[in-house]
């Protein structure tokens, strides 16, 4: 699942000096979900509700008591959001307290998103024997107090398991169900889910399979720094069955006759079937991670040092799901950039410190001056490297950027942030000669 059509799984291998570790503690069985709020607190799900460790794993405490949870969210502001059973758990400080607002459907939820304007999206649903069931979305303007209904524009499936949003203020969701007639696949909205809009899938199927494609469930849903939607599904083509990882750009959506891009293939033998991916996270420093369910030898982690031009499958340190298996990962951030992993069924919690993000070296910083930091309104960036700035952008704590600066840039420069929310942000310098120069921003 990659950006670009030319990017793929080329030299899928055991990547040399990964390896996952794991926290110190990892209490009350098997984790579902992860989510990290501030600079060093992290929830997971177990079967007793909510643990959180306010200290990166070194110890946890249960702060959230429910046996119903399925899915974990942190909003750019650092508030958290759980899906309950018709219900939504929010905290305001970091998981160490909580409340809950009841929604309109007695239906998990099991996904979030936040839109660019600050709007908040939740799916809901769940799959039984006799088919898939669901409120499809639900929005909140007020930063999760109050919650309705958008599904103009939905099929009658309504099983939103999926949302992703974009800098531009669209907003993706993914309605899984198997009758092609309550038409599941992707939808997009560009008025904060007021109406949605079916996006068509459709591929060169090389005389190999119909070009005509219908997403039955889809595993990953992200939005790439490179402005492509990528999502990875299970469906059909016609009566041949897929499993595929495709991408599209986000300027090419709206053309149905552009085809999207076929990700080359990840442990199939058919380009059209292949090994589900789930989750993608794009790490801020430009890593790319995701997962891959099988056995101990086939399934684990999908690690991309180079934006997807080609993958790692990383199983050291890794262990297995209380069934013996490599399941389904989630990933949480820190802003420094060590990432956290729970493996869905594994009672262990996972961190590594290979995508720490690390500016320039010593000599190039000290050139390199960002003040006053924290700062409520505008930043001094200082240039005495010898080099011109070619582009300046400042991206938020899930690695979004935020927006960009316009050029000219001389050797200072005044950047304007009063508009953004509070918090904490990085802002990233790019050179003439490549190099990109990286400073934390917090914003108060």
């Amino acid at each position: 699942m990659l950006a670009c059509g030319t990017l793929g799984f080329a030299g899928l291998g055991q990547a040399q000096g990964f390896a996952w570790q794991t926290t110190p503690q990892f209490p009350l069985g098997s984790k579902i979900g992860l989510a990290a709020s501030g600079d060093s607190s992290l929830v997971t799900s177990v079967l007793g509700g909510v643990l959180r460790t306010g200290n990166r794993g070194r110890t946890w405490s249960l702060t959230l008591r429910t046996h119903q949870v399925y899915a974990l969210f942190s909003t750019r502001s650092g508030q958290l959001l759980v899906g309950g059973l018709g219900k939504i758990y929010r905290s305001q400080n970091a998981g160490a307290t909580w409340d809950s607002v009841a929604l309109a459907t007695p239906y998990p939820v099991v996904s979030f998103t936040e839109s660019v304007q600050g709007g908040l999206f939740a799916g809901t649903g769940v799959a039984t024997l006799s088919g898939a069931l669901g409120d499809g979305v639900f929005y909140s303007a007020d930063n999760g107090q109050t919650w309705t209904a958008r599904n103009a524009g939905f099929g009658s499936g309504r099983f939103v398991n999926q949302l992703a949003a974009d800098r531009s203020g669209r907003v993706f969701a993914a309605a899984t169900d198997e009758e092609v007639g309550r038409q599941p696949g992707l939808y997009a909205s560009a008025d904060q889910g007021l109406n949605w809009q079916f996006l068509p899938i459709r591929i060169n199927g090389r005389q190999s399979i119909p070009d005509e494609l219908t997403a039955y469930e889809v595993t990953s849903l992200a939005v790439s720094p490179q402005d492509s939607l990528l999502c990875s599904f299970s469906g059909a083509a016609g009566p041949v069955a897929v499993q595929i990882s495709l991408a599209k750009s986000l300027n090419d959506l709206g053309n149905p006759a552009q085809w999207w891009s076929v990700q080359p293939g990840n442990g199939g033998s058919m380009w059209w079937y292949n090994s589900l991916l789930f989750r993608l996270h794009i790490a801020r420093n430009g890593d790319w991670y995701a997962s891959r369910t099988g056995s101990s030898n086939s399934g684990g982690t999908l690690r991309s040092i180079n934006r997807g031009r080609s993958w790692s499958l990383e199983r050291a340190g890794l262990g297995l799901s209380v069934h013996g298996f490599r399941e389904a990962q989630q990933f949480a951030e820190m802003p420094d950039g060590e990432l956290f992993m729970v493996q869905e069924l594994d009672e262990q919690v996972y961190r590594t410190r290979a995508s720490v993000i690390t500016a320039a070296a010593p000599t190039r910083r000290a050139q390199f001056l960002v003040y006053p930091n924290p700062t409520s309104d505008v930043l001094r960036l200082d240039n005495r490297t010898g080099q011109a700035i070619v582009g300046i952008s400042l991206t938020d704590m899930r690695g979004q950027t935020v927006r960009t600066f316009a050029g000219p840039f001389g050797p200072s420069s005044f950047l304007d942030i009063q508009a953004e929310r509070l918090g904490v942000y990085f802002l990233t310098v790019k050179l003439a000669q490549g190099e990109d120069l990286r400073q934390k921003i917090v914003k108060y």
